[in-house]
Formats: structure tokens, sequence, C-alpha cells
């Protein structure tokens, strides 16, 4: 088997891993047509460049409404967690918000949280085997921590790195109980009983006078945003955010070790760029993502009616071969199509607030991976099953040829 054979192979495992019957469906759907209905789903979009129009027009088409994840959010999260909103309070929010995530801030939450990023580099150079899984979960964790203004454990560092592991699963599962229908009060009590432990922390953080000034939540507080709608932002931050990242690493790596890409990497700023674009765009962390039709809507001579469902595949958009030549293939050299740049952090109104934050966490990993002195191994991998992102549950690497 070729090395980029086994690359492509075992990400359709973690996918199958992940979604049995929606992943093998999604794929059937991009060779059915670039826009079809699908009862019981709603209207279904493969195609990258009605995808991008359908994304810019949120007049049309909003994130909220019956069967939306928005919606489900409100019920969570309530009013402001940002992408739930829509039309005028979703601009002037987002403009309030203004410099949130600047340069120089994501730089300095990044320094607060590197730790387990450091360790682990560390760890592979003294010849031990690492976990990437659990190295960013670990880092996601602190990154969520150093948002918030959540004070480090005195006990040091271990301890912190717990912390950081248990603000982590309490996103995950906020995350996995998100569906695309409101959630049964059986379902809604134990979610709820998570947000309020988020509630909870952001609440201690945003009265403390020892608030970091680093932390997303002292901009928010010093910008006299008040603390219920502080912890609606962050908390999109928190769950859409560090989650994504923390899943989407260990799948790059795995793609970079298993189709042989990753030692041409080495301290190329550039390339290693380019590997994470080719990286987010075949992995595609989060597959899909939902509008719904204010009203009767014509996008490029196709109609959808009103009040319809839009299902827009992203997994499917970045494997759209009139922006992507041969694109079940993983080219860690890739150039990409300027119309299809970042389409799966989304586009237009709502295109990924967080997106800053997150390219730079990425390259930071995988230029910290990709420097080190041998040549990185999978010894383990385990795929995450039934979960809502494809991911991994292991991934064990060794650093060989030192």
């Amino acid at each position: 088997m070729s090395a980029r054979l086994k690359a492509r192979l075992h990400d359709v495992l973690v996918n199958l891993a992940a979604h049995p019957v929606a992943f093998p469906l999604a794929r059937l759907s991009a060779r059915l047509s670039p826009l079809h209905r699908v009862p019981g789903v709603g209207v279904v979009v493969n195609d990258a460049e009605l995808a991008h129009d359908i994304l810019g027009r949120d007049r049309d088409f909003t994130k909220n409404g019956p069967g939306s994840l928005a919606a489900v959010f409100t019920q969570a999260m309530g009013p402001f967690a940002l992408s739930n909103m829509d039309g005028e309070a979703h601009r002037e929010l987002r403009s309030r918000l203004g410099d949130l995530l600047s340069p120089a801030r994501c730089e300095g939450l990044l320094s607060a949280c590197r730790g387990p990023l450091d360790e682990g580099a560390g760890a592979l150079v003294a010849g031990a085997e690492v976990d990437l899984v659990r190295m960013m979960r670990t880092l996601s964790g602190r990154l969520t921590m150093a948002m918030i203004g959540v004070v480090s454990p005195p006990e040091g560092e271990r301890a912190t790195d717990e912390a950081a592991r248990e603000v982590f699963a309490l996103g995950e599962r906020i995350a996995a109980a998100l569906r695309f229908a409101p959630l049964p009060e059986e379902a809604l009590r134990p979610v709820q009983g998570d947000i309020d432990r988020l509630t909870r922390m952001a609440r201690e953080s945003y009265a403390s006078a020892a608030l970091p000034e680093t932390s997303l939540m002292h901009r928010l507080r010093e910008m006299g945003m008040p603390v219920e709608e502080a912890r609606g932002v962050i908390s999109i931050f928190f769950i859409a955010g560090a989650l994504t990242t923390a899943v989407a690493l260990p799948r790059i790596v795995a793609l970079l070790v298993d189709s042989e890409q990753m030692a041409g990497l080495g301290d190329d700023a550039d390339r290693i760029a380019r590997a994470i674009d080719e990286g987010l765009r075949f992995t595609t962390p989060v597959p899909a993502t939902v509008r719904v039709a204010q009203r009767d809507a014509e996008v490029r001579g196709r109609r959808i009616r009103g009040g319809s469902r839009v299902v827009i595949l992203t997994s499917n958009l970045a494997r759209d071969a009139a922006l992507f030549p041969d694109p079940h293939r993983f080219d860690a050299a890739r150039v990409h199509d300027a119309r299809a740049r970042y389409l799966w952090y989304g586009a237009g109104p709502h295109f990924c607030f967080g997106f800053p934050l997150a390219q730079r966490e990425l390259r930071l990993a995988l230029g910290v991976l990709a420097a080190l002195p041998g040549r990185l191994r999978i010894v383990r991998r385990r795929a995450a099953r039934g979960v809502l992102l494809p991911s991994y549950a292991r991934l064990v690497v060794r650093l060989e040829g030192r």
C-alpha cells in the first residue's frame, strides 16, 4: 500500500468510527448533484461556490430556526453565544469585539498555555512515547483557562494540567450533547449542569481583582460587557474553537506521518502553514453546517423554499474538484484556490471569529513537532467512536533516528 493511500484509509476510518452511517451517505450525496433535497434532512449543498453564496446571505439564510444547531445553543447557553446570533445584533456584537483576538493577545494566550506542548516535545526527544490526543486536550484546556482567566492551582504544573483536562472534558460533554433538534428535558439537565460549571468559572474570573490582562475575559470586562454576555462569547470559543483545534492537530499529524510528508516541513513557516491549510481541508473537523431559509430564495439559478433547512456538507465542499484538483489526495504542499480558501471556517458574516487564534495554535503545535530532531512514527492509534467531531481517541507517537 502506498503512503498516500495509507493516509487516506486511516482518515476514512476516523470518519467511519464517528459517523458509520452519515459519513458514507455524505460521500454518496456528493456524487448525486451540487444541491438536492433529502426528505427528513433538508436541502443538501455539496458545491463550494453555492455554499459560499448561501453563507454570505445571512438575511436570507440564518443560523437560527427549527432544526438548526444554533437553536440548541440558545436553548442550552442563552442568547449571547455569538454563533447563535443573526442580523444586526450579530454584526453589532462582532463590531464591539473588534480587536479581541489581536495578534498580541493571541500570542499572549498561547505563551501562557504552551507548557503541555513543550513538555511533550521534550519527552519525545528523551525517547518517550507521547499521546498527541492527550497533549492537545491538555493544551486546549489550558488555553480555555487562559481565555477565561482561571488562575492555575497552587500545587503546580501537574495540577494545572489535570484541571485543564477536566475543563476540556467539560466542553467535550457539552459539544457531544448538541444535535439538530431541541434537547429533551432529560438530556438538557446534565448539559445545563456542565454549563453552570462553566458559568461559575466565568463569573468568578470576571469578578476577580487578579484577572490576568492577557485573558479574553479581562478585555470583555474592560469593554463594559455584562458578565452573562461575556460568558456567552467565551462559551463559543470554549466549545467551537478549543475543541476543534484539539481534534484537528492529531489528525493532521497522522496524515503527514502516514503520507511521509512530515519530514519535508522542517522549520519552514510557509510549508507548515500550507500543511495546516491542506490538513484542515482534508479532515474538515466540522463536517457540516446548517442554515435556515427565511424566505423563498434563488442561489445561482437554484430555488430554495422558505423554511427549508439547508445542510452544507463542508467535508464535500473541501473535495470540490473544480477548486481542488485531485481532491482526495492529501498534498501538504498544495496551494489553495483563493475562491475556497478557509471555507471550512465558514464565510460571510459568520466567518469563524476565532480563526486568528486557531491558526496560531495549530501552526505553533505543528511547528514544534516538525522541528524535532528525528522522524515521528505512529506507535498506536485508536479512532473515537460515536463522537460529534471525527477524531482520534489515542494517537501515540515516538521519535526515531535522533
